[in-house]
């Protein structure tokens, strides 16, 4: 439990802190997001004994947040009344790894286009295309067998390709062209 534990943790898994916002992210509000990446890396660290050297931590850690947001599903109700934001003062911390998450953001369009393909679907489709996890990695995070992965990547990616088809209302009303769906990154 002494410096052994804490030196291998933060040489394993704090890499992979932005990668695991960035994903959050894409699930959820930004508050949400921190929250969920919170509870990953403190389940992280509480159960660091049973994750085995050399192999894919980053996998690891997306099945524990996959965890969480399961757990949190369960516990919260889905409907969620946003308050309004009270105007602070204050000048919000900017730490390191921001800069690469925002750098990595997906478009507004492709946002709004996720937000709408089912969740299993959603959970798949990003962890082989944005996170490009192998479907063998991505069946240890969702706990399904890779025939299962393979297809839910493949009906997410066309759920994703018909709503980006979709003509969308423009910033005045006029309708458009939604953007290319393979371009999710930009």
């Amino acid at each position: 439990m002494g410096r052994g534990r804490a030196g291998r943790f933060e040489r394993a898994a704090l890499p992979h802190l932005a990668d695991v916002y960035r994903f959050a992210r894409q699930l959820s509000d930004e508050q949400r997001a921190q929250d969920l990446v919170q509870e990953t890396f403190l389940r992280a660290w509480k159960y660091f004994d049973s994750y085995e050297d050399g192999s894919n931590c980053r996998a690891w850690l997306y099945r524990i947040l996959r965890n969480v947001w399961n757990d949190r599903g369960r516990r919260q109700p889905r409907l969620e009344i946003p308050l309004p934001e009270r105007e602070e003062s204050g000048v919000e911390p900017y730490y390191d790894w921001e800069g690469e998450f925002l750098r990595d953001e997906l478009s507004p369009e492709i946002e709004r286009a996720l937000a709408q393909v089912p969740e299993q679907y959603r959970w798949a489709l990003l962890l082989a295309d944005v996170e490009e996890l192998s479907y063998q990695e991505i069946a240890r995070v969702m706990d399904c067998p890779i025939g299962t992965v393979m297809s839910r990547v493949n009906r997410g990616r066309r759920t994703l390709a018909r709503l980006l088809r979709r003509p969308v209302a423009g910033a005045r009303g006029e309708v458009g062209e939604a953007p290319d769906v393979y371009n999710l990154g930009s």
